[in-house]
């Protein structure tokens, strides 16, 4: 695909957006999942994934967790949130191309956010095991129930706030 100036600058642009709201804007949900922060850094991907072509939202990841990974080194985090996030905004935004109906977005985000929970499970117990030995406490607990309810919840509260979003930022930020 032949990305124009204004696209990359597009890209550039959400991209700056979602390494703000990852970097700065994140927090952890205490009662629930201490281990774990919320962040909503998927959601400008998702908006340009939509408004403009999966492969740009995807681009929008990829960018955010580059930056996320110069300025706080944490490979364990960025390598699932990288997964994660191109999983929800890849297969959501692939979906929306082939069918731009708000039914088939939100669709294809739940769609999205129930495959990127299971996926998760067996990726977050390889990357727990490689990078800190296998020593780690209650690491079935957190693998198989605190990281996949968390990425349900997650991927539910992106969903909600795209969908309440998508419209008013495209038209002012992405439209020709």
């Amino acid at each position: 695909m032949k990305f124009k100036i204004d696209v990359i600058a597009k890209i550039s642009v959400f991209a700056a957006i979602s390494f703000v709201l990852m970097r700065f804007f994140e927090f952890p949900v205490p009662f629930l999942w201490p281990e774990l922060k919320y962040d909503m850094s998927e959601v400008p991907a998702a908006i340009i994934g939509f408004s403009i072509s999966p492969a740009a939202g995807v681009s929008v990841i990829l960018i955010k967790n580059a930056l996320h990974l110069i300025t706080g080194f944490n490979l364990i985090g960025i390598t699932a949130n990288t997964i994660v996030g191109v999983i929800f905004v890849g297969v959501s935004s692939l979906l929306y191309s082939r069918d731009r109906r708000l039914k088939t977005a939100v669709t294809g985000m739940l769609f999205a956010t129930v495959l990127m929970a299971l996926v998760m499970m067996p990726v977050n117990l390889i990357l727990v095991k490689l990078f800190t030995g296998g020593n780690m406490p209650n690491i079935e607990r957190l693998v198989f129930y605190s990281i996949p309810t968390f990425n349900l919840f997650k991927g539910a509260l992106n969903t909600a706030i795209t969908c309440v979003l998508y419209k008013r930022v495209s038209k002012a930020f992405l439209k020709n």
